[in-house]
């Protein structure tokens, strides 16, 4: 993915042994760039790295100099979220020399004179904003800290743009690097805007075995990033499960956190909202973090994730998962207040883990995952996440059918 070009540095001139000697005048160095900004990475391109298939991803690579920033000049797009975030050569966030963290949300953006955010306050999307990725980003308006304390020049990094639920065209962020007072002007990657196929399940790798009995119910616990660029905004439960045996279907029940009503830009915090983005993910357990993608006959794909407007909600505010094959989404689809969520249709009875997702939760929202300690277990995750922790079982499918989701007690 990372393609390097080879830069202008200052040339010296050739002199012959009887010339006089002199002291060659230092020269400004151009920054070293790299081919082209923002790869595209999410589902529909790579599907690495667990990505929820209601949001988009721009990678901008850059090496470690000395005396490098870099800028971002975009404009507030339509959506529900929008961040910027920076990472190491570890893939994971950092928090600057200066002390400045490395991610800049949506809402924390401030605008272009003349314009308005509007997830500050209530305005059309389209201003214009500039972000700064620098190692002197404490204290200033949109600043991204370049890199760790102690990183050594020539160290990789990278800025991820991050759009979850957008409505409409998304503008990518024209970039410059900066560096002794030269500017270079990177152009988009050629594939930066366009939609690749989705991808879709390998189906040379072997699929486990359909299980003869009921599996052990699967538990979720909390989750780190697992070093695959973990949005600072975002918290994890995951709990990894076997595939049900013939006839039965995996049930996942909890309450439902409230969040912003559609995919439009809203100023947050929001009082009526406890998180601003939630969902729930089906992944292939194996491999570099693949969520599932199920091409379908008629030419679309069924992704595997489901957000929060995608969720259907009983009376008293609970989600009902049901995990099954794409054969059996049309019976599921009919049961009451239940959301169908696809297993692989590659290798369905290969192992899958879920994965929920809370995104910037109200501070006084005392069960987000994000309350919960990181590397918490089970026990500790649910005592803390109360109503909202996700209950599991297995349950046939005719029994779904004929009695509805209660019909199916989860624990």
């Amino acid at each position: 993915m990372r393609h390097w070009t080879t830069l202008l540095v200052a040339a010296a001139l050739a002199v012959s042994a009887a010339a006089p000697a002199t002291t060659a005048q230092a020269r400004p160095q151009d920054p070293a760039v790299p081919d082209c900004a923002w790869h595209p990475l999410g589902y529909q391109s790579s599907n690495v790295a667990y990505p929820d298939t209601n949001s988009e991803y721009w990678l901008l690579h850059y090496t470690v100099q000395d005396g490098l920033a870099i800028t971002l000049d975009g404009r507030y797009p339509d959506a529900r979220y929008a961040s910027f975030a920076s990472y190491d050569d570890t893939h994971n966030s950092f928090t600057g020399p200066d002390g400045a963290p490395s991610v800049l949300t949506d809402h924390r953006l401030t605008p272009d004179h003349g314009s308005q955010n509007p997830y500050q306050r209530r305005a059309r999307p389209g201003g214009k904003f500039a972000v700064t990725v620098t190692d002197r980003a404490a204290g200033k308006h949109n600043a991204l800290p370049l890199s760790p304390a102690g990183a050594a020049e020539g160290t990789d990094g990278t800025v991820i743009y991050r759009v979850y639920l957008p409505h409409g065209k998304i503008r990518l962020p024209k970039v410059t690097f900066h560096r002794d007072g030269r500017r270079v002007h990177v152009a988009a990657c050629a594939d930066a805007r366009t939609s690749a196929p989705a991808a879709v399940p390998d189906t040379t790798r072997d699929a486990a075995p359909a299980p003869s009995s009921t599996p052990a119910r699967p538990v979720f616990a909390r989750q780190g990033g697992m070093a695959l660029y973990p949005n600072p905004d975002n918290a994890y439960i995951a709990a990894g499960f076997d595939a049900p045996p013939p006839g039965q279907v995996l049930v996942v029940r909890g309450k439902a956190p409230i969040a912003p009503v559609g995919n439009r830009a809203r100023p947050w915090p929001d009082p009526k909202a406890q998180l601003r983005y939630w969902s729930m993910c089906d992944n292939l357990w194996w491999g570099p973090g693949e969520v599932v993608a199920n091409p379908l006959p008629d030419g679309t794909v069924d992704p595997g994730c489901r957000a929060d407007l995608d969720t259907r909600l009983a009376a008293d505010g609970t989600y009902t998962y049901v995990i099954g094959t794409e054969e059996q989404r049309a019976t599921i689809e009919k049961i009451p207040d239940a959301t169908f969520l696809p297993l692989s249709a590659a290798t369905p009875t290969a192992k899958h883990v879920l994965i929920l997702r809370d995104m910037l939760a109200a501070a006084d929202f005392a069960e987000a995952i994000q309350q919960v300690p990181a590397g918490s277990g089970p026990a500790d995750t649910a005592r803390v996440m109360g109503d909202y922790y996700p209950r599991t079982a297995y349950c046939d499918l005719t029994t779904l059918t004929a009695s509805g989701a209660d019909a199916c007690p989860v624990s």
